[in-house]
């Protein structure tokens, strides 16, 4: 097995990477937003969960379904 076999693919991504580094930058924003909570709007999540839609389980969690409107409900 050739181990310095570098795909064509893995040449291009590395050589677009190199000439645009806002991109690397771009996924360390979004890298940190999802895994430090210093960066989380606390504010925007409140009003995300306050402008949320209650769950049907329609189509998913038909056993919940069945608790909760009987096994002909969606019939």
């Amino acid at each position: 097995m050739n181990r310095d076999y570098v795909s064509e693919f893995t040449r291009f991504i590395d050589t677009y990477l190199e000439q645009h580094p806002e991109v690397v930058e771009e996924q360390m924003r979004g890298w940190n937003a999802d895994w430090h909570t210093e960066f989380i709007d606390l504010v925007a999540m409140q009003e995300a969960a306050e402008d949320g839609v209650p769950d049907d389980t329609y189509g998913f969690n038909w056993h919940v379904r069945l608790d909760k409107h009987g096994p002909c409900a969606s019939h």
